[in-house]
């Protein structure tokens, strides 16, 4: 549960990722993650290549000046928009972050008139199911789609008609 009882969420900064030094605040990440992800390991995740090469999907966001959640995202020329992952600080939960970089996302992608949006989730997390679901996301289970295995719940937001 959220321990930020006097949050205002028009002080909520959700800002690119490359506006910042981006391998610098992957460190910063990295090295909280506990505070984002609590005891679950997600440091593979964090590959540099989505804070270099992918750096301009990416959003961060702050408030009063600490970083309080991301979004590691990609734009690619060819396909969707994609979704890598999203994360509020544990303190920061329940009040929208994660929604609001969904939305920065998702708007950025309208404006590179891009014609989908995909993203994936651990096919047993039920809170990002209904997380995506709430957000207009389409999802599919799809079994072995990161190894054997290792199903998930493969999710699309169309963003023009047709």
């Amino acid at each position: 549960m959220t321990e930020n009882t006097n949050f205002d969420p028009d002080k909520l900064i959700v800002s690119p990722l490359d506006e910042l030094d981006p391998l610098e605040l992957r460190v910063e990440i990295v090295n909280a993650q506990e505070r984002f992800w609590g005891k679950r390991d997600l440091s593979g995740d964090h590959e540099p290549h989505w804070f270099r090469q992918f750096a301009a999907g990416g959003l961060v966001a702050r408030y009063q000046n600490e970083i309080v959640g991301y979004l590691l995202g990609a734009f690619p020329k060819e396909g969707p928009s994609y979704i890598h992952l999203v994360a509020a600080r544990q303190d920061y939960r329940h009040l929208g972050i994660g929604r609001r970089l969904y939305e920065a996302f998702i708007a950025r992608a309208k404006a590179n008139l891009e014609d989908e949006v995909q993203a994936t989730a651990l096919a047993d997390n039920s809170n990002a199911i209904a997380f995506h679901s709430s957000l207009g996301f389409e999802g599919a289970r799809i079994e072995d789609y990161a190894g054997p295995g290792e199903d998930r719940v493969f999710f699309s937001l169309r963003l023009t008609e047709g």
